[in-house]
């Protein structure tokens, strides 16, 4: 019998010790995915914008898309890695930054440029851009801004389509009109766009998959800021 007790001693420490580590793990990654959050909302907005933190020299525009939470500095890289998980004031960050693609201008003089961002919850980062594939929302939410040094671009989305990472077209700088003609064969909304000087927005469509949702939207040039 006292070794039974012993057992069924040793069995309920085990069983404790599992429970304790199973609940420090979940209460950890709790704490993580908060912090991912916390750290996505604290760079958004003006409020952030005036906080008194510089960003790095590699800030080159801010983007607002009207009605939603995409309202952030627009970082680029040497390469296309750089700003996946660092912030724009040059910290470590799972949720990153936006960023421009390497090879583009970085005064958006290109006809096509691409912008990358994670897909969030809470419509963070670029957690927004899936609901574009409601017509209504998308009717709703097609305006923006892009401020990229003196210039002022007036922002508005034409078409949302998802499409593998891998797939041509799409994620090089090229040719904006073979974008355009790609968006009308394949896009699940698509609209004519009022000119070729195009903006792509891109996330993740499925979380560790290759499909990636994208949103175009046409750029049009109304001066330099005052």
């Amino acid at each position: 019998m006292k070794i039974i007790r012993a057992i069924d001693a040793i069995v309920d420490r085990l069983l404790l010790l599992g429970l304790t580590l199973v609940f420090l793990v979940g209460l950890y990654c709790l704490c993580d995915t908060v912090y991912v959050f916390r750290h996505a909302a604290a760079v958004r907005g003006e409020k952030a914008a005036a906080s008194g933190r510089s960003y790095t020299e590699d800030y080159v525009a801010r983007i607002r898309i009207d009605g939603t939470k995409i309202d952030y500095p627009v970082m680029q890289g040497e390469d296309n890695r750089e700003y996946l998980n660092t912030d724009p004031y040059g910290s470590y960050s799972l949720s990153g930054s936006i960023f421009l693609d390497s090879r583009n201008s970085a005064d958006f003089s290109d006809s096509y440029c691409l912008l990358y961002g994670h897909h969030m919850d809470a419509e963070l980062m670029f957690g927004a851009l899936d609901r574009f594939y409601d017509r209504r929302y998308f009717d709703e939410h097609r305006g923006g801004t892009l401020r990229a040094g003196e210039k002022l671009f007036r922002l508005e989305s034409f078409a949302v389509l998802q499409i593998d990472a891998a797939a041509d077209g799409i994620f090089e700088p090229q040719e904006s009109e073979t974008v355009i003609r790609l968006a009308r064969e394949r896009a699940s909304i698509f609209t004519e766009p009022d000119n070729t000087h195009i903006l792509a927005l891109s996330t993740c469509a499925d979380g560790e998959g290759s499909a990636r949702t994208v949103v175009l939207l046409s750029m049009t040039e109304e001066g330099t800021e005052g």
